[in-house]
């Protein structure tokens, strides 16, 4: 039938040309199925250290949002369970190292991590056995681990509950393959004792942005000074809002000309008082203190 419209050359010269049309498009979905995707994530950039959530999980993006917690005390901790190293114990050490201490000491905890490298003295090196503050016997980086390091950037780990600190331990240790020679029966025998008597307590917290806005909404200012017509107050009071937030954080100056006169002096003017009270004489002071109790006394009413 197609023979009717064109001639076998032209069929045959159009033929090559659908051929060549399909190779093309077979290289393009080749180009798309195995190239792209290469190029695509040969660009993505490193996603650094990977985050474990263990025990206190914070926020995903804010790390002080996490949720309340109230105030508890664990339970006594059977020494038994956390003295030597077992792999629950290694497991939980080293996902809490991941999130806790990785940052600092770096993943395999040689004091490499991207958040160490701008602190002076830089984060130990948990693989070779020099330099340690307190020892890198089990007690002793319990207690590193429980009061933290002066000094240092090394913070308590307090917050973390007594079987988690030694968790840590145990894995901290496990990153050094030299000898740590032996430990001290005395120490572990206080420590063991520490923990069968009391797993500890655990403070209350309540992430950052809960404590801002309970402080707001605890936080009155005071009202605005009745300055009225008293000579006194009118010559000593500038501005009667700043004047009264002033007076609230004076401490004992209702009762004492000198701690009215030591709060207001060095602060005036801009804290809402006249520059010329630093000239007052005792007697105007006490003038000034009786008048502003009268005037908080009229405001509270």
């Amino acid at each position: 039938m197609i023979d009717r419209y064109v001639s076998p050359k032209e069929l045959k010269r159009l033929l090559s040309a659908l051929l060549v049309v399909v190779l093309f498009i077979g290289l393009l979905g080749v180009l798309a199925f195995l190239v792209l995707p290469s190029l695509r994530n040969a660009n993505q950039p490193s996603t650094g250290t990977a985050f474990y959530p263990v025990g206190r999980v914070s926020g995903w993006l804010d790390p002080t949002d996490y949720p309340p917690e109230k105030a508890h005390t664990l339970p006594p901790i059977d020494p038994a369970t956390v003295m030597k190293p077992n792999p629950d114990l290694l497991a939980k050490g080293k996902a809490l190292f991941t999130q806790t201490c990785a940052p600092c000491h770096g993943a395999a905890g040689e004091g490499d991590g991207p958040a160490g490298k701008l602190l002076h003295p830089a984060p130990r090196n948990f693989t070779q056995n020099a330099g340690w503050q307190n020892g890198y016997r089990i007690e002793d980086i319990y207690k590193t681990l429980a009061d933290g390091i002066k000094g240092s950037n090394m913070v308590s780990f307090a917050y973390l509950s007594a079987r988690d600190r030694m968790a840590l331990v145990h894995y901290v240790q496990s990153l050094g393959h030299f000898d740590h020679g032996p430990e001290d029966p005395k120490a572990l025998a206080a420590l063991a004792a520490q923990f069968a008597s009391s797993g500890g307590f655990v403070p209350g917290r309540i992430p950052v942005a809960m404590a801002m806005r309970k402080l707001e909404q605890e936080f009155a200012a005071p009202a605005s000074l009745a300055v009225g017509s008293e000579p006194i107050l009118r010559s000593a009071v500038a501005d009667p809002a700043r004047a009264a937030l002033t007076l609230a954080e004076i401490p004992g100056w209702s009762g004492s000309d000198q701690a009215l006169a030591k709060g207001i002096v060095d602060g005036a003017p801009g804290n809402g008082f006249a520059p010329q009270v630093a000239l007052f004489t005792p007697a105007q002071w006490q003038d000034l203190r009786n008048a502003l109790n009268r005037a908080v006394k009229e405001e509270a009413r």
